[in-house]
């Protein structure tokens, strides 16, 4: 009944942020404030999301822990995580969003822990304890910055204000934070090791909670946007972290830890997106990976079957000359055909869609097999379309402050994109050379960057393993 009464709960919320969302964003309307929350575009459509998630997430988790013995504590604390996540989403006041950001992090904690007598769990949620109060001081440091110099206790007031000028310090704390949430390197071995948790906590943090770190970003957009400094860091952490973790993935066999490793690089990528002004766009990829990665946790028993049958079928890889010759026709044509419409800011969008579209094609066809070609073109310019109208759909109810454009940005970011593709095709073409096997021996490893980060956390602050059921580590 419990399950129930919840699930319908969710469900109609879901419904009314989402109307809400469109109201607002159709009407007119800016935002609607009332003791101490705002409803924008912005955050109601981020709580009809969220309740969407957490919907399916409560389904799940209803047949999931069924039988468990502690079923009703499992219940009670998954439902504060998505009532917290909805305060952080809705919250305009500094202190509001402050204490519903660390309830999030303390109900997570109790799941993260409901086997507490695995091993890994007890690390993954006593890592994960210490960067998460960490952020939490640099969050509120950077909130009692922005009201002692602004005067403002509401977010909504920040934005009203437009872009702040010489707010770097509250920048690169917001920055910090967003690293820390989003599981950037070096601090990411949490992520990989919650999946001790149960299929529903890994689904729902990685679709919901771990977004939150893009989220305080997007709602703190006029202070970032006039901050090279906090951008310059964000890029150059969160491009790292997107080189590692992309090809880090293509080293592991276990279908979870190769979706975390996944979620990774794609807050890495949403990250970038940010550090770079394209606000509207970070918001479109932190929606569709949300829906995505929900799907893939929840569904990756069945990814175990598919990964075997696509192992059985023994696909062979297209020429190498014919990805190469693919690669070079269709960044060209995409670059020339942006120059001359004149949609040319940064080049790095652009290059990421001309690469993933490249690579994506030349799967599709072996020694230009042009029946194969076509439908695959074609596929892709549907896909492209949809893409296209989402963006536009946002830009017409969503609102930033213009981000100026910085050129190094664009240079350091097209280096990471070219750097993926290289090790990409270097790993999948040359396997058996000397330097691939070295390579895919640290890959594999993650380059070691958690156990340096591990053997520091243990070392301030020692795990004491426990074989209590409950609680947090002492």
């Amino acid at each position: 009944m419990r399950w129930r009464i919840s699930t319908a709960t969710i469900a109609l919320l879901c419904g009314c942020f989402l109307i809400t969302s469109l109201l607002i964003g159709s009407t007119g309307w800016t935002e609607v404030k009332a003791f101490g929350f705002a409803l924008t575009t912005l955050s109601t459509g981020f709580a009809a999301m969220i309740c969407f998630i957490g919907w399916v997430v409560l389904r799940f988790a209803t047949v999931q822990v069924r039988g468990e013995q502690e079923e009703h504590r499992f219940h009670r604390w998954l439902v504060l995580v998505l009532v917290s996540i909805l305060t952080t989403a809705l919250a305009d006041h500094y202190l509001l969003f402050w204490l519903a950001w660390v309830t999030v992090s303390l109900s997570l904690h109790q799941l993260l822990l409901f086997y507490p007598q695995r091993p890994r769990a007890q690390l993954a949620a006593h890592k994960k304890f210490i960067f998460a109060r960490i952020a939490e001081l640099l969050l509120g440091a950077a909130l009692i910055w922005l009201w002692y110099h602004t005067g403002t206790t509401h977010i909504s007031q920040l934005t009203e204000q437009g872009s702040l000028m010489n707010q770097q310090v509250p920048a690169v704390l917001l920055v910090l934070v967003a690293l820390l949430k989003c599981a950037q390197l070096p601090v990411h071995g949490w992520l990989l090791q919650v999946v001790e948790a149960p299929t529903a906590v890994s689904a729902l943090l990685h679709a919901g909670i771990i977004n939150l770190g893009g989220f305080l970003l997007l709602q703190f957009a006029p202070v970032l946007s006039d901050a090279p400094l906090a951008r310059w860091l964000l890029a150059l952490v969160a491009g790292l972290s997107m080189l590692v973790a992309a090809v880090v993935t293509m080293t592991r066999i276990s279908i979870k830890v190769r979706l975390a490793w996944s979620t990774v690089a794609q807050m890495a990528l949403m990250l970038v997106e940010i550090s770079l002004g394209y606000y509207t766009l970070a918001v479109l990829h932190l929606l569709a990976h949300s829906c995505y990665k929900a799907y893939a946790f929840l569904s990756s028993g069945s990814a175990v079957e598919l990964r075997e049958r696509q192992r059985f079928v023994g696909l062979a890889l297209p020429p190498f000359s014919a990805v190469i010759v693919t690669l070079v026709s269709v960044c060209s044509l995409v670059l020339i055909t942006v120059i001359e419409l004149d949609l040319l800011t940064y080049v790095a969008p652009w290059l990421a869609v001309s690469l993933a579209l490249s690579l994506w094609l030349a799967s599709y066809f072996e020694r230009f097999a042009w029946a194969e070609f076509i439908p695959a073109m074609a596929i892709a310019m549907i896909w492209l379309s949809c893409y296209g109208a989402a963006l536009w759909l946002l830009k017409l109810h969503l609102e930033f402050v213009e981000a100026p454009l910085v050129v190094g940005l664009d240079l350091w970011v097209s280096s990471v994109l070219i750097a993926i593709t290289g090790v990409y095709l270097w790993l999948l073409y040359r396997p058996q050379a000397a330097h691939s096997s070295k390579l895919f021996i640290m890959l594999n490893a993650g380059l070691y960057l958690d156990e340096w980060a591990t053997r520091l956390t243990l070392t301030l602050w020692p795990l004491r393993v426990s074989s209590a059921t409950t609680g947090v580590p002492r």
